[in-house]
């Protein structure tokens, strides 16, 4: 690799940069956090087949997938920077393939989903599984690099207790999202996630429904029996409480334990995945949603985050989130179904949670039609 003469000391700049140059990059900002970090590689990024691999490999991002059969993406971190803005950085440029890949599935349409998840209702009801996450995508116009760089910034002022990430590794599109689900955090010994079940809009003061309340008592059941069989010691377990996710809300309920590093990798690929993007039981909740669903899920309700090393790492679910392909970007949303369903009101919850992207597609879109207004005309 050869260094160019170029620097950077915005992080919009750098991200355009790397994306235009097909290195493997991850910008993220942790829940609660003010400033983002971003990983970046030395131009190369690895294939594992397991958690434990990734492990093995030192510092750096994990990008895992839904379906245990598809490889799980890392890269290890050559340069870290702190903020939006930064000292001026070089960053080196590998010879790689900047192309990004094309789809070749068709959304749903709003009768055959519904059709779909009657389907899988009736499979529920004779007795197949008790819940079964049945997701879709929506198309919209190719994002740039540069909106999906003001994307990150958007997605970070509306969502500041999710996990909001853009994500480069060419040959699988560009991602990013704004995911409100903890997957596990661990560090020196200790391990914390949580059961997130359960979707209404936003300020409602109703109480939640059955259909909710039975989604987060399997979730969390799986939780604790998932922290109890890989070793966890002391697990401590939270009330349930209402959260919000932008413009939805859900029911959460907090588990910590000790872990010892070995312990780890081994949670990881208990919990992974959950019956909140997968079902209950969950290997035939699995293996409905292989036989319903009409494209691939690929790294949609898959995992990532930063992984440091040590057993240290905050990985977080992929959910909220897109995916930019070489003609169209595809948003992913999915609901939990299970016998007391109703396919049309599934059809309503995938709209209102694709709406979190696409309304900041939306803003970030009207802010640049502004910007270009010539000045007397405002």
């Amino acid at each position: 690799m050869s260094t160019p003469d170029l620097s950077f000391n915005n992080l919009p700049d750098l991200q355009n940069f790397l994306i235009g140059n097909g290195v493997p990059f991850a910008s993220f900002r942790l829940p609660g956090d003010s400033e983002p970090h971003t990983l970046i590689s030395d131009g190369s990024y690895l294939k594992h087949l397991s958690v434990a691999e990734v492990f093995e490999q030192g510092p750096g991002f994990v990008m895992a997938p839904f379906f245990r059969n598809e490889p799980i993406l890392f890269f290890r971190n050559s340069y870290t920077l702190k903020g939006r803005v930064f000292q001026s950085f070089s960053p080196a440029v590998p010879k790689a393939n900047t192309d990004l890949p094309a789809s070749v599935f068709t959304p749903d349409s709003k009768s055959s989903y519904i059709r779909m998840i009657d389907n899988t209702v009736q499979r529920i009801k004779s007795g197949e599984a008790a819940k079964v996450v049945i997701s879709r995508i929506i198309e919209t116009q190719k994002l740039s690099p540069s909106e999906l760089s003001s994307l990150f910034s958007v997605l970070c002022e509306s969502h500041p207790q999710a996990f909001v990430y853009v994500a480069h590794f060419p040959g699988q599109g560009l991602w990013a999202g704004a995911s409100p689900e903890l997957l596990l955090n661990a560090s020196e010994g200790k391990v914390s996630t949580v059961a997130l079940a359960g979707t209404r809009k936003s300020g409602e003061a109703k109480e939640w429904g059955q259909k909710e309340k039975e989604e987060q008592q399997w979730v969390s059941r799986f939780i604790g029996e998932s922290m109890t069989e890989a070793g966890c010691s002391n697990i401590q377990v939270s009330e349930t409480r209402t959260v919000s996710a932008g413009n939805v809300e859900h029911l959460l309920t907090e588990f910590h334990a000790f872990a010892d590093d070995k312990i780890v990798p081994l949670l990881i690929d208990a919990l992974h995945p959950t019956p909140a993007v997968c079902g209950w039981p969950k290997q035939d909740a699995y293996r409905i949603i292989r036989e319903t669903e009409t494209y691939k899920r690929s790294y949609y309700t898959g995992f990532l985050g930063p992984v440091e090393g040590n057993g240290k790492t905050s990985l977080f679910v992929n959910l909220r989130c897109l995916q930019v392909l070489n003609d169209k970007t595809l948003i992913y949303a999915g609901g939990g179904i299970t016998a007391a369903s109703d396919p049309s009101s599934e059809w309503e919850e995938t709209e209102l949670k694709s709406r979190n992207i696409l309304s900041a597609i939306e803003k970030l879109r009207n802010l640049a039609s502004e910007s270009e207004i010539p000045l007397h005309e405002k």
